[in-house]
């Protein structure tokens, strides 16, 4: 989490998200696509997502909600190891699945949104006289010296072919955020989805269930065809088929283990504040385990 004091925070007009923020959107009703040209271009991550679930900072909260040390915390009205969290992010638990609009536009002051308040960039720095101290100068800021006398225009041609000989500086500036929880990692929306999609059949069928059985529950996708065969081509055939069926359900298990694993980064990860980050060296579970278990 950036520690970023309340003066650095965005003051008034329109809030600026590095990642795109979540919309009520629009849709054509001829076409049913998005109006906005911005949502247009967004892949949503699952057929029907409305327009707020086409973003991470949806899929943040999804998974926030996920973690049973913060779950714990809001049962306890805010107290316990993630009580600075909260303070932010709130009781995530007193909103159901499909109210998450509500909690991204509740209010935290005058002037910001709980969405704004977490994840907007900071307000544009003013351009101003600079020091002329070069050592003090930061990596992200270009100290210039302007001619008073100079027209305006030219000033601003000059100006443009500046940025432009800067452009590899003024391009790493602009990729850094400088929001108080910035986005981590770029991760597609359809994967930050079917990783959400398999833990939770995990935590609700892990007990019963074969992870091959998982990854059908959840809809994983993994190649069927085994030496140009499928178990449904045998089977019409009258031909032995287990062969086929033991490697598909191998890669159903190897691939419901990588979004186990990956989720558990998620939530790990979530309740510190970073989202999505992945960790080095972190299993699949074997079995379901409790939410007491998983607490210990």
């Amino acid at each position: 989490m950036n520690d970023i004091s309340s003066e650095y925070r965005p003051s008034s007009g329109r809030k600026f998200f590095m990642h795109a923020p979540p919309f009520k959107g629009r849709r054509s009703k001829k076409t049913g696509e998005f109006l906005s040209k911005r949502l247009a271009r967004i892949q949503p991550p699952f057929d029907g997502a409305e327009p707020w679930q086409c973003s991470v900072y949806y899929f943040w909260w999804e998974f926030l909600r996920r973690h049973d040390g913060y779950r714990d915390c809001c049962e306890r009205g805010g107290e316990g190891r993630y009580k600075k969290l909260y303070a932010d992010f709130g009781d995530v638990h007193s909103y159901t699945e499909s109210e998450f609009w509500a909690w991204w536009t509740a209010k935290m002051n005058d002037q910001e949104t709980r969405g704004e308040y977490l994840f907007a960039e900071p307000k544009a720095r003013p351009l101003q006289v600079a020091d002329r101290v070069l050592n003090t100068q930061p990596s992200d800021t270009l100290l210039v010296e302007i001619p008073l006398e100079v027209r305006t225009a030219y000033l601003v041609r000059s100006f443009r072919r500046l940025l432009e000989e800067h452009k590899g500086a003024v391009a790493a500036a602009r990729r850094v955020s400088r929001a108080r929880y910035p986005v981590t990692a770029t991760v597609r929306l359809v994967s930050l989805y079917q990783t959400l999609r398999v833990w939770d059949a995990w935590i609700e069928h892990g007990r019963t269930k074969k992870k091959y059985e998982i990854a059908d529950l959840a809809g994983v996708y993994v190649n069927r065809v085994v030496n140009g065969e499928t178990v449904e081509t045998l089977k019409r055939r009258d031909l032995p088929y287990k062969d086929v069926q033991n490697e598909v359900r191998r890669r159903q298990v190897m691939a419901v283990n990588r979004y186990l694993t990956a989720a558990q980064d998620y939530i790990d990860n979530v309740g510190k504040g970073q989202f999505p980050l992945r960790n080095e060296g972190t299993k699949a579970p074997k079995r379901y385990k409790t939410r007491g278990e998983r607490a210990r």
